[in-house]
């Protein structure tokens, strides 16, 4: 059943907030980043851009619901396994256009053992340019709205939304609280079947269980590695190939003064 809701629109003469999380039939953790705050006092805008886990189960009302939401662009984060495992249910769509921008060239290998503790620094040390790519699509002329998903869409999404939020000027603090809202969207059902891919290929859960939380500290530590490695996030990226235009083309399409 479908069973997204909006609640945009004028009551009484009071402006309503849309809602953030968009629970359609086939996903979890699809979610509007409009409404977050910036540093200088504006705000992200609403049905702009949105953040999500893996496209492959949502059902037809669900994707009609996004096509009349004026979605224009799909941006598909995963890899080639994951892809052909689980395809987008947009991929051959007419009014949607699908975009295969992988984080990755290859899935991660088997036995890595990866630590996330202080935050995505291998992420941000060896995907810069895919990263400083996958920007440059959004602001992409008619791109937008547009969905940014991977497969749970919490670290891959997480990275990527968090850079184009920072460097569309959001605080901090709201681009920590965003990232952690994944695990109150994929909730209890995402711990259990992470339990059980743990132990399918042979580990500990209590020393792989921080992978699939979302600490708002884990981004903060991001962040502040963007900060001392790079800079900050607009060195960052035009260091990776993102023109300064086009960062003054991203705040704009994303920040609303109203």
């Amino acid at each position: 059943m479908w069973r997204a809701r909006y609640r945009g629109g004028l009551l009484a003469g009071v402006q309503l907030e849309p809602t953030r999380v968009l629970t359609l039939t086939g996903t979890r953790n699809l979610r509007d980043v409009g409404g977050y705050p910036t540093v200088d006092g504006r705000r992200t805008r609403w049905r702009t851009l949105y953040r999500s886990d893996c496209l492959d189960q949502l059902d037809q009302p669900g994707q009609a619901w996004l096509v009349d939401a004026g979605v224009r662009t799909i941006v598909d984060l995963r890899d080639d396994e994951e892809v052909a495992s689980n395809p987008n249910v947009f991929a051959d769509a007419r009014r949607i256009a699908y975009r295969r921008l992988p984080m990755w060239d290859q899935p991660l290998p088997a036995d890595l053992d990866p630590d996330l503790s202080n935050g995505y620094l291998r992420e941000l040390d060896l995907c810069g340019g895919r990263l400083a790519t996958i920007l440059a699509a959004i602001v992409a002329p008619g791109a937008l709205p547009a969905i940014i998903h991977c497969a749970a869409g919490k670290d891959r999404t997480g990275i990527v939304v968090a850079l184009i939020l920072a460097a569309a000027g959001v605080t901090r603090e709201a681009i920590s609280q965003d990232y952690a809202l994944s695990t109150a969207c994929l909730g209890p059902e995402y711990q259990a079947q992470a339990r059980v891919w743990v132990a399918e290929r042979g580990r500990e859960w209590t020393r792989w269980a921080h992978l699939f939380e979302c600490p708002p500290e884990r981004m903060l530590k991001t962040l502040d590695h963007l900060d001392r490695q790079y800079g900050g996030v607009e060195a960052y990226l035009v260091r990776h190939g993102l023109h300064r235009s086009q960062l003054e083309l991203l705040r704009q399409l994303l920040i609303s003064d109203a």
